[in-house]
């Protein structure tokens, strides 16, 4: 229950108790009935704010499961885009290698060939 939904309930409860306690000074009774009637609808209140409150709690019990399910969901999403940010750096780590790889294959070839040509530069002069 937000803050002003909470004061708007309070002052409704206060309106409602200071009408029924004017209400039943005001009528034409005896003190006894005048009395019984005062605790009788100073128990309806209390029931009916018991009510509320039990309803206000359950509320705040929902409020509280979504939270955490939001909090669960963006922990997960946030692992998921771990994973996912891993696995793409292990395929970027492989291409590299194999890249890296190729390459000095490459040059070792290159400079294969070149000792050669040199080779047989250097025998036929």
């Amino acid at each position: 229950m937000n803050n002003n939904t909470g004061k708007t309930a309070l002052a409704l409860l206060t309106g409602l108790a200071a009408g029924a306690a004017l209400g039943i000074l005001f009528a034409p009774r005896s003190g006894k009935e005048t009395r019984d009637a005062i605790r009788s609808k100073g128990e309806d209140m209390k029931e009916d704010l018991d009510e509320r409150i039990e309803q206000a709690r359950k509320e705040w019990s929902k409020a509280k499961g979504k939270m955490a399910d939001a909090a669960s969901m963006t922990k997960d999403e946030v692992s998921e885009l771990i994973h996912h940010l891993f696995n793409k750096g292990k395929q970027t780590a492989t291409r590299v290698k194999e890249e890296v790889s190729t390459a000095a294959n490459e040059m070792a070839d290159k400079a294969k060939r070149t000792a050669e040509e040199q080779q047989r530069t250097a025998r036929s002069n």
